[in-house]
């Protein structure tokens, strides 16, 4: 694996990094929908945007965390990979759970109810972990689940960890490397796996709506909607290791499936309101099904064409923005109190809500990765993020 290899995957990572930290800021704008901090006036766009560029985000960073697991578990052993995973996704886990998102929670508690628990000691085992509290103690116009437990954006880390366990279970019990069985890339590769993408994700939403979030054995938190989608990409992106798939894909092809994941993808953001399917949140419908087979196709496409993109544009990208993408994990890990906390400092800011929305991105993005790359002079942090 070249340097070169690595350093695009890694640029791709900052570019939907960037995209997450702005979706997260959408979402205080966004009618209908939790977040720490909510705001007025409200917006549908914020919603869609929410609703449509996080799944797509969230699949290309499985993809490109999975895409890793071969080659460290061929040079670490089964010990040793897993105990890197412990160390770099189990440790950040735990430690964000109890000093980023239980504080949120809390902060969240103090501004839109009044129920008591209003010390942080009170509100973590009462409300929080729900031992001894009331479940008829505390409701607002957003939540209305009981107890708070919940890991907001830190789910990601506990769905990694749990795939690259059932990773090292199956080299385990296999003994074997993956097959190169993806062959040369293809179209017909492409969409046939889309198809199965499609029909796999359709199953599941037709009992599970979208936006549908809840904690698969009372603690692993999921929107089960796409959770297919993931685990499909993860797959993919092991299989993807032992190909030369990323290298060796036409760029005039990539080029073709990305233009056409944008124009998906556009169509969606502007014309949701006219095209009936569009969002189908679930049940067993031909919308809920056309909705999946446009959702899949977007996505695929999209991480086609972007993977491509950023394997031909790296050699253009200023040297120093390797030091961006050091700070990736920082970032995923960090921002979400830093927007909560940039939407509370603009809280009284009178501007149109897109321009609020846009400044708020742009600040919440700039110190996310200042504060990231300051703690990361640490070598002790850096053993960790």
């Amino acid at each position: 694996m070249d340097k070169n290899r690595l350093d695009y995957l890694d640029f791709l990572k900052v570019f939907m990094a960037i995209f997450i930290v702005t979706v997260h800021v959408a979402l205080a704008y966004a009618p209908g929908i939790w977040w720490f901090y909510k705001s007025l006036p409200e917006d549908d766009w914020l919603l869609v945007y929410y609703q449509i560029i996080n799944p797509i985000a969230m699949a290309l960073f499985f993809l490109l965390s999975a895409y890793f697991f071969p080659a460290s578990f061929d040079k670490k052993g089964a010990k040793k990979f897993m105990k890197g995973k412990l160390i770099r996704v189990g440790v950040p886990f735990i430690a964000g759970v109890f000093l980023l998102i239980i504080p949120l929670h809390f902060f969240y508690h103090l501004q839109f109810r009044d129920c008591g628990y209003t010390t942080l000691y009170s509100y973590t085992w009462n409300m929080f972990f729900g031992i001894g509290g009331d479940a008829n103690a505390c409701h607002d116009r957003w939540l209305d689940i009981w107890p708070d437990l919940k890991v907001a954006h830190l789910w990601f880390l506990q769905h990694l960890l749990i795939y690259a366990s059932i990773y090292t279970l199956i080299r385990q019990l296999v003994r074997k490397k993956e097959h190169k069985f993806l062959g040369r890339p293809s179209n017909v590769k492409i969409v046939a796996f889309i198809l199965v993408l499609t029909t796999i994700t359709f199953a599941m939403r037709t009992k599970f709506p979208l936006d549908y979030w809840n904690g698969f054995l009372g603690a692993i938190q999921m929107e089960y909607a796409n959770v297919p989608k993931y685990a499909l990409f993860v797959i993919l992106g092991v299989l993807l290791y032992r190909t030369d798939w990323l290298t060796t894909f036409p760029i005039r092809r990539g080029m073709v499936w990305l233009g056409f994941g944008f124009i998906l993808l556009l169509t969606t953001l502007f014309g949701y309101e006219y095209i009936p399917f569009f969002l189908a949140s679930g049940e067993f419908s031909l919308n809920t099904f056309l909705w999946t087979l446009w959702d899949c196709f977007m996505t695929v496409s999209l991480g086609i064409g972007l993977i491509v993109l950023f394997r031909e544009g790296s050699r253009y990208l200023y040297k120093g923005f390797r030091q961006f993408s050091q700070n990736t994990y920082g970032v995923y890990l960090f921002h979400v109190p830093i927007v909560v906390f940039v939407q509370y400092f603009f809280r009284d800011l009178s501007e149109p809500i897109y321009v609020r929305f846009l400044i708020e991105c742009v600040v919440s993005v700039l110190i996310s990765f200042a504060f990231t790359h300051f703690i990361r002079k640490s070598k002790t942090v850096r053993k960790f993020i």
